[in-house]
């Protein structure tokens, strides 16, 4: 029974350690300079900084001596005064969980760093390619190549309307879009983002909002006069 409450009071313990851990997610473009900002105030004497259990930098202020580890040497900068990391030339290799230990105390703080590429310049194709304006519906695609630039939210523009989020391909059908002359899509994640360059759309009709507009005054007009103004 004893060892039963131990172990329970081991889980609880565990419990607690694990739910005082606080994670920030952090991204990096590919080639550029990470900065880890410690949530600590006063004297330090000690510093770890930690990509997962790989040693990034040390600080030992009774012995003054600062060391960067492995492949983090000549492009790492350890602030002594305030524990402050940073990181240049990141490639997708530093990518990871990154922890600090400030005086042999281990702070809760975590950073999920991620190491992306600049979304590409995105180019809309029209599928199938023989799409014409006797089809029904066609379907737009968003292309470009996102390797190692996810996460990527795609958005589209009909025309001069706003931007809308969306998914990478987007349905036309002939009943829908006819007033709408051209179509743009968006790639964007992070730390970048990019427009393809408008393409017209097949089933547009130039006639069609002033067509609209006439045949809306007209009804007007004869509900106006058939009402006996």
């Amino acid at each position: 029974m004893e060892k039963l409450t131990r172990c329970f009071m081991s889980v609880l313990l565990l419990s607690a350690v694990l739910s005082s851990v606080l994670t920030e997610e952090k991204f990096v473009r590919d080639g550029g300079k990470l900065e880890l900002r410690p949530n600590f105030s006063g004297d330090i004497n000690t510093v770890t900084w930690k990509l997962s259990s790989d040693m990034v930098a040390e600080w030992l202020k009774s012995i003054n001596d600062l060391t960067y580890y492995d492949v983090f040497k000549g492009r790492t900068t350890l602030n002594k005064e305030t524990g402050i990391l940073e990181i240049t030339n990141m490639s997708s290799a530093d990518s990871g969980v990154y922890s600090v230990e400030i005086n042999n105390m281990v702070l809760p703080e975590r950073y999920n760093v991620k190491v992306i590429k600049e979304v590409p310049q995105p180019v809309v194709e029209l599928k199938p390619l023989v799409c014409t304006s006797a089809y029904k519906q066609c379907t737009l695609h968003c292309e470009g190549n996102i390797e190692g630039a996810e996460p990527v939210i795609y958005s589209w523009k009909m025309g001069d309307r706003e931007w809308r989020n969306g998914k990478k391909n987007r349905t036309i059908t002939k009943d829908e879009t006819t007033r709408d002359k051209t179509f743009s899509c968006q790639m964007k994640n992070p730390i970048s983002d990019k427009q393809s360059e408008p393409i017209e759309n097949i089933f547009y009709k130039s006639g069609v909002a002033g067509s609209v507009s006439v045949n809306l005054l007209v009804v007007i007009l004869a509900v106006v006069f058939g009402a006996g103004f």
